[in-house]
């Protein structure tokens, strides 16, 4: 007996976003609509932050998420938010958001371990700090390397996420194509049919 195949989940509203996205600014993305009046918060409790730890990879296991550490991750995700946008445009850093970064990345990261059969790696931290700090040393590895003449803003303009351009003609203008790419070709779209129509 063949098992019926199963029509593809919709995506959430309340999804992390990891697809087409560097490690540092998928963590940008877990505040959505960013150029809207009413941005849509993904952290909104500290499991959602160890869900976030776990599905981006960070770590195998769920790190202790307390309301204050919550805070604090919020504090370094705006400040790797905003330090993405001063990139995108030649701007001057502001130095409190670069302290966030820096002392994130002091911390220990996770460390790597063979699982039993030595078949897989897993990332093991128990502590946010870990995670944190991987997330914060991943901005300043970019910083450190010509990719960051590439960090671009999103051109959606309910978007306003920072994205990494390594398309080989330097011309993405989409933190995703399987989301805001595909929302501005669905608006493009529905304008044409409405152009043609309002033509006749």
């Amino acid at each position: 007996m063949t098992a019926r195949k199963q029509p593809p989940q919709r995506r959430s509203k309340a999804d992390f976003r990891f697809k087409d996205a560097r490690l540092c600014f998928s963590f940008t993305a877990t505040l959505g609509d960013r150029g809207k009046l009413q941005s849509y918060e993904r952290l909104v409790r500290p499991a959602d932050l160890a869900r976030w730890c776990i599905e981006s990879g960070c770590v195998s296991t769920p790190p202790v998420c307390s309301e204050a550490d919550l805070v604090r991750a919020k504090a370094l995700r705006e400040a790797i938010q905003k330090v993405g946008e001063a990139v995108a445009t030649d701007a001057r850093l502001n130095p409190n958001d670069v302290a966030i970064i820096n002392s994130a990345a002091a911390k220990p990261p996770p460390a790597p371990e063979l699982d039993p059969r030595g078949t897989a790696v897993r990332w093991v931290g128990s502590r946010l700090a870990t995670v944190l700090s991987l997330v914060a040393r991943d901005l300043i590895a970019l910083f450190a390397s010509p990719l960051k003449t590439k960090v671009r803003i999103c051109e959606n303009p309910a978007c306003g996420s920072p994205f990494l351009d390594t398309s080989r003609g330097g011309g993405r203008r989409w933190c995703s194509m399987s989301t805001c790419g595909a929302l501005s070709k669905k608006r493009a779209y529905r304008a044409r049919l409405r152009s043609d129509t309002i033509g006749k």
